[in-house]
């Protein structure tokens, strides 16, 4: 009998940590999966097979057959997706394709990804990034386990980014509208390029009494996206987890091009021209983006030539389905000619360093 109460009292805790261990098991998973009531399943995905076809592209996902060869397959989680942006887990770059997260299999989204559709106000009801009969539908990806919007069309989402722009041109109270992709040309009748968004204002008799621009800057991409981004299209359902991690080319945001090939250049041609007028400009620009350029010398909105709207995408949980929604997170007021020369300096090496590599010239 002694015997007996020490075995029992030698496994009594054990089995009473491994029940509690199992309540906490079962009430986490009733939590997050909650299959019944999200309809979000359980997933154990395949690998890397042949290259798909752009009719493999445009199906549904529901009507994508083939199952790819497993010879040169990523590694794959099988995890539930809800709560894999929660966790951070994702590991491919593709944030966004066509305007929803990859591990959303709402209807709704199954239908975007179907005809490519673009969410976000484009100039047409398609995606048109890269190129219109194929386009790369992706809006955002994945950095150090954030979205970076990388297609300016992102940031048309429900057209934020021109109230902020209005608020900054103009007096409270006035009425303008917007044009999109207007032509400007320099003294000598060329093009400087097109102004991203000019807001207009008017008067009560529908006279123009000011204008002001918007231009709209998002990262650039290095590596190579469509490759990924092409194979998740073949069964948006079963590739949602996959790891891309190994891959060559592991896509990231270029924040250094968008900068020096995007930004910049637009400031000197479409802002020269524009500052010449007194007229001010307005920079949406990804939060991600701005944090790469150099320090801005700030000054007070009504002093202010350029007004910075910055914005980032903030996960939030819609009808039981994760997405991303665009967030004004500052405004930064400057003044062109200081914001420009803070955007083209540059800090100069060592001449010697450089004559030491010709041998012309070191002698």
């Amino acid at each position: 009998m002694s015997f007996n109460k020490k075995l029992r009292g030698f496994f009594g805790p054990i089995t009473e940590t491994k029940k509690q261990k199992s309540n906490i098991l079962t009430t986490l998973i009733a939590d997050v999966a909650n299959v019944a009531d999200t309809g979000i399943e359980a997933l154990t995905i395949t690998g890397l097979g042949a290259e798909p076809s752009v009719d493999q592209i445009q199906q549904s996902p529901e009507h994508v057959e083939e199952v790819p060869d497993q010879d040169s397959a990523p590694h794959f989680l099988s995890t539930t997706l809800q709560t894999v942006h929660t966790m951070n887990m994702l590991k491919h770059p593709l944030g966004e394709v066509f305007g929803f997260t990859t591990t959303d299999q709402s209807p709704k989204a199954q239908r975007y990804r179907s005809h490519r559709h673009c969410p976000f106000n484009n100039k047409v009801p398609n995606c048109t990034n890269e190129q219109s009969k194929n386009p790369l539908g992706v809006c955002s990806v994945l950095y150090h386990n954030k979205p970076v919007i990388t297609c300016p069309v992102r940031l048309r989402e429900d057209w934020m980014i021109t109230d902020d722009a209005a608020a900054f041109f103009f007096e409270e109270g006035i009425r303008w509208s917007s044009l999109t992709e207007v032509n400007l040309n320099d003294a000598g009748g060329t093009s400087a390029g097109n102004i991203d968004v000019m807001l207009v204002a008017y008067d009560e008799r529908g006279k123009m009494i000011d204008f002001g621009a918007l231009e709209v800057h998002a990262a650039c991409i290095t590596g190579n996206l469509r490759e990924p981004f092409e194979y998740y299209m073949q069964d948006p359902n079963s590739n949602a987890l996959m790891d891309w991690t190994a891959q060559p080319n592991y896509s990231q945001p270029d924040f250094l091009s968008a900068a020096r090939n995007s930004l910049v250049p637009q400031l000197l041609f479409k802002g020269r021209i524009l500052h010449s007028w007194n007229k001010k400009m307005a920079v949406a620009i990804d939060k991600s983006l701005f944090d790469t350029l150099p320090s801005l010398n700030r000054v007070e909105k009504e002093d202010a030539d350029i007004a910075w709207l910055i914005y980032d995408l903030e996960l939030i949980n819609d009808g039981g389905k994760d997405r991303y929604q665009l967030k004004k997170v500052d405004v930064v007021y400057t003044q062109f000619m200081p914001a420009l020369s803070a955007l083209t300096a540059i800090a100069p090496g060592n001449v010697g360093d450089f004559v030491r590599f010709i041998p012309e010239l070191a002698g």
